[in-house]
């Protein structure tokens, strides 16, 4: 070990950087804020015009726009039923009217429900609050699970990832997910919720049955991550990157420096790690044509070949330019990296990774906490130079003197 001395005078500005650091990263995410409550718009875009409500745990006083309607408990359940734009409630044995709006408000210390649609056969946990709505424009319910953040991180959580993985990486997930959602908190701030359930948001199924991603998400409690600007950063993720994850601007065309290239060895073994898809020849051929490739480029076989040397960004060849992502999405492709190899009537396009690439690749994540990687060393394996903060240290800074 080696040890570097230094005088009083720098000792003391090197310590004055660091205090200067701290306060303006804790300063500025003051701008930031503790989201403790989120609203998530459920069952999105699925046009539900019946359901029925039955609580989980604990209980739920149900109001409506004209005040307390009623308390229900886990022996009890309501249907709720579109008709002429106003939400009807029945019970078993009663009718309750109908109203415009209907909130379910859990009031014991810890609540779930049961949400079953009319004909669907599957039966979906949620916890915490749910809101019902009437869509603005269309004839059926909005449905908006009001929601403490820990409880939708995990359910974020296994959705995305399922149980199996181990608790070091359901850290990693959480605190993830978290910066995801708070980074993209008003993405339907128009439609009266924070995030929608599907992928286009962060997918979120229903309650978790896994007692460890829940610890997870509390033991990560307020644990986001920022850049050097002390902003959120855009936390994205994905299945497997093959080998060597995407630089930003290739994929999105928007420079992130935290977004690098990174070569990852973690997850060439992994499920997703390779892919093969046959395409018809004469759909490869007319495909080039449409992008002005000529007929005596693709006379020939090799004409036809195409072998990446790394992560390429664009299918270059005979004067014809394409970007590796637009095939990928034209042809529904696990992913952007790909050799072209001819084959009688087909091209066998053979694959690495599944996913767009760009960020933590998660089989890869997996494998280094099996091998006993802690979180935060992973996290910065796949993002460069960026800090975790957690948010709570804010309120000294948010105190009135």
């Amino acid at each position: 070990m080696v040890f570097f001395l230094l005088s009083e005078k720098e000792y003391f500005y090197a310590v004055l950087k660091k205090a200067l650091i701290l306060f303006t990263i804790l300063f500025s995410l003051t701008h930031i804020g503790i989201a403790e409550i989120v609203n998530i718009g459920i069952y999105h875009n699925s046009k539900i015009t019946s359901f029925v409500f039955h609580p989980e745990e604990g209980e739920y006083a149900v109001f409506t726009e004209k005040g307390k309607l009623l308390t229900l408990d886990k022996s009890e359940l309501l249907e709720l039923k579109y008709v002429n734009n106003k939400i009807y409630i029945k019970s078993i044995d009663k009718d309750y009217g109908s109203f415009k709006k209907v909130r379910f408000i859990g009031t014991a210390a810890n609540n779930s429900f049961k949400v079953k649609p009319k004909n669907s056969k599957r039966i979906k946990i949620y916890e915490d609050n749910l809101f019902v709505n009437l869509h603005s424009y269309y004839n059926y319910f909005q449905l908006i699970n009001n929601i403490e953040i820990n409880n939708y991180v995990a359910g974020v959580v296994e959705s995305e990832v399922g149980r199996s993985p181990p608790p070091e990486y359901f850290k990693l997930q959480a605190i993830i997910c978290r910066t995801y959602a708070l980074k993209n908190i008003t993405r339907h701030q128009t439609e009266g919720f924070s995030l929608c359930d599907k992928v286009h948001c962060q997918a979120y199924n229903r309650k978790p049955k896994s007692e460890l991603i829940k610890t997870a998400a509390l033991e990560t409690n307020n644990i986001v991550i920022v850049d050097s600007d002390i902003n959120l950063i855009v936390a994205t993720f994905y299945s497997n990157c093959g080998g060597e994850t995407a630089k930003s601007e290739e994929v999105w065309k928007q420079r992130l420096y935290y977004l690098r290239t990174v070569k990852d060895t973690f997850c060439l073994h992994e499920n997703n790690s390779v892919w093969t898809k046959k395409i018809p020849r004469s759909n490869w051929i007319k495909y080039l044509k449409t992008h002005h490739c000529s007929d005596d480029a693709i006379h020939h076989e090799c004409g036809l070949e195409y072998f990446q040397q790394g992560r390429e960004q664009h299918y270059m060849k005979d004067n014809v330019k394409i970007p590796f992502v637009k095939i990928r999405s034209d042809f529904k492709l696990k992913s952007a990296q790909f050799n072209v190899i001819p084959e009688d009537n087909f091209v066998r396009l053979e694959g690495k990774g599944f996913g767009h690439g760009v960020g933590l690749c998660q089989e890869g994540a997996m494998k280094m906490a099996k091998d006993g990687h802690s979180y935060i060393n992973i996290l910065h394996f796949y993002y460069s130079n960026v800090h975790m903060i957690n948010l709570e240290s804010l309120d000294f800074f948010k105190a009135d003197y």
